[in-house]
Order: structure tokens, then sequence, then C-alpha cells
């Protein structure tokens, strides 16, 4: 989530599955893509990733339980401070996170001036711009990518 506020941009994220996850992707990275390796890899990081879904010290995973949703990262700020207000799913935000395709005001200012439909088409061009995941290693090759955003 990133907030515009009158101060500047607040950026509130729940990495923990990235904690977890990179204790367990060297492994995986370090093979390349499409090859039977990299399958058992990523099937074994997969796995590990699971035995930490929805556990203390884990990560949380509402779509696998709902309670998880109890787990989640929680706040306010009044609503005279917010100029702008993003939300978006890990998939959209591997624009800023992942890809370096832009920064979170850059992000900010596409949803502005294009909309969140944009941000979301420029991760679907670098996705598919390196299809085995040798410039940018990930577990996914495509990721689910949902994003809003409001003006206050």
């Amino acid at each position: 989530m990133a907030i515009e506020t009158h101060d500047g941009i607040r950026v509130i994220t729940d990495d923990r599955e990235a904690q977890v996850g990179n204790k367990y992707r060297a492994a995986m990275d370090a093979i390349p893509n499409g090859t039977p390796e990299r399958v058992t890899a990523h099937r074994l990081y997969v796995e590990a990733l699971r035995a930490h879904r929805n556990q203390p010290e884990g990560f949380w995973v509402a779509a696998a339980d709902p309670a998880a949703a109890a787990q989640a990262l929680s706040g306010s700020v009044p609503r005279s401070y917010v100029v702008a207000l993003s939300a978006l799913t890990d998939g959209a935000s591997r624009a800023v996170d992942r890809f370096d395709l832009t920064d979170w005001p850059g992000a900010l200012n596409v949803f502005r001036t294009e909309g969140p439909a944009e941000l979301i088409a420029r991760v679907r061009a670098a996705e598919n711009s390196d299809p085995n995941g040798a410039r940018w290693p990930r577990g996914k090759d495509k990721d689910d990518a949902t994003a809003a955003w409001c003006l206050a």
C-alpha cells in the first residue's frame, strides 16, 4: 500500500513471505529456468514456503485460510492527511519492488495519469520480456496482479 500524503509517500509493505522466501531462493535462482533441475528446485522452494504459510514466524495467506486476515498489517491515517491511496497485490508491486520499472512516486504518477491498468500492463510486459526469469529471478513467471487507486 502506498499512501500519498501532504508530507510525501508512506509505503506499507507486508514482506513476511519474501523474508521467508529469501532463505530458500538462492538454490533455485542459481539454476536456469526451463531445466529439469530448476523444476526440482522450484518444487522444493514451494514446499519450503508451504511449511511457513499461516504459521507464526511465517507469512499469512487469507486465500488459503480466511482466518489469516487477523494477521494482516493494519493501521490508520487521518483522512485529512491523505491525498491519494493505492493498494496493490505483490504481483502488481513487482513494478517497484522486483523489476525496478519505477519507484513509488513514479507508480503513483502512473496511477494518476494513466490508471492502475497501465502499471499492471508494464508488469506484464516485463514478465513477457523475461519469460525464463534470467533478468529477474522469481518463483512465478507471472503473478496475479491487482491494483486500486483513489484520490482522497
